[in-house]
């Protein structure tokens, strides 16, 4: 990462479980958990960005029927 540049702060879901946490995104296509260096509490380091593409996940923390 050059000087200057910041990480953009975003929401990812664990490819792996879907689990979702706050995260930086390093690089294009490249999602770090903030405060988990480790990865996912199911072991992944795969994660994806979450947008309006997740449409069942409800802000308010529950699981909308759809």
């Amino acid at each position: 990462m050059a000087d200057g540049d910041e990480n953009r702060r975003s929401i990812a879901m664990c490819e792996e479980c879907g689990a979702l946490y706050a995260a930086l995104e390093i690089s294009e296509d490249d999602y770090r958990p903030i405060g988990r260096r480790d990865g996912c509490q199911c072991g992944s380091l795969e994660f994806t960005p979450v947008d309006e593409s997740v449409s069942d996940i409800d802000l308010e923390g529950d699981v909308t029927d759809e």
